[in-house]
């Protein structure tokens, strides 16, 4: 790779090393306060060459929040470059130095108004594939409370609140065609629909240590029939490791969202991880 080449690091492998496009050299062509353009000149895999051109983008996030009641909540926006508004969930680039749950906290306080206890990662998609470096992580969002939009000067939009039927109905009928929007709902249906069992890290963070945490959440994940394991954090979180039954699962992270009665959760973050065949029961580990 180039010194001065802009995109991400190449992951590819080794299979597919005779489809490689080598960079030669590069130029950007345009700067703008949105778009960064690039136009490179490429050796392909037979050795002749070609110019590839795209857009450098930092990367964004996708918030899919769900009030109590299942419902969603998404905006309305009038979008410049196709003259019409969509209907999309809560979005936005990375800003220097935020990681995207970070971003994902700050654009749904910003564009809906919400915050939320609980943030589980959903996945990850490439927008545009051939000629963009955009990158979107997926998000979801619950345990939310109104605190009030923050809007940027200029920026206009409406917030809504749709069913799961509803939301559906209308990407069925093609009133909602924004991909990212799209690419969310495809995950989470499956959650919704997959029996398969799984794994998640939880970060807990709040009044969770020296109040009974790890103790009560050993006692409720052994009530529900899950495995796994819960720790104390040096930086004064909880985290705990939970497997089984996705309804299984998703008991004991709804636990984890309140706590015992001495405990103040203040968020519980949710990763997907790989399962793990020798785990047996549900134990304390040392401190980490």
């Amino acid at each position: 790779m180039v010194a001065d080449d802009p995109r991400p690091p190449r992951v590819v492998d080794a299979r597919d090393a005779h489809l490689v496009e080598e960079r030669i050299d590069g130029e950007q062509v345009y700067a703008g306060k949105l778009l960064d353009v690039r136009r490179d000149r490429v050796r392909l895999p037979d050795g002749s060459t070609a110019t590839r051109e795209y857009v450098v983008h930092p990367g964004a996030v996708l918030v899919v929040p769900v009030l109590d009641d299942g419902r969603f909540v998404v905006e309305r926006q009038f979008r410049y470059p196709n003259n019409r508004v969509f209907v999309e969930f809560p979005a936005g680039k990375l800003d220097p130095g935020e990681t995207p749950h970070q971003t994902a906290v700050r654009e749904l306080r910003e564009e809906a108004g919400y915050e939320a206890t609980t943030w589980t990662r959903l996945g990850e998609v490439h927008t545009v594939v051939s000629y963009s470096t955009e990158a979107i992580d997926l998000w979801l969002a619950e345990g939310l409370t109104h605190v009030g939009a923050q809007l940027d000067a200029g920026e206009f939009l409406d917030v809504i609140a749709l069913t799961h039927d509803e939301i559906l109905a209308m990407a069925d009928r093609g009133e909602i065609t924004d991909v990212k929007t799209i690419a969310a709902l495809y995950h989470l249906e499956r959650r919704r629909a997959s029996r398969a069992p799984r794994a998640r890290l939880l970060r807990i963070r709040g009044r969770v240590q020296g109040v009974g945490f790890r103790d009560a959440l050993i006692m409720r994940a052994r009530e529900a029939g899950a495995v796994g394991w819960v720790r104390n954090r040096a930086d004064d979180t909880v985290e705990a490791f939970v497997q089984g039954e996705p309804s299984v699962v998703e008991r004991v992270i709804a636990w984890a969202r309140r706590g015992p009665p001495a405990a103040r959760v203040d968020g519980v973050l949710v990763h997907e991880v790989a399962l793990d065949a020798k785990l047996e029961g549900f134990a304390r580990w040392a401190t980490r």
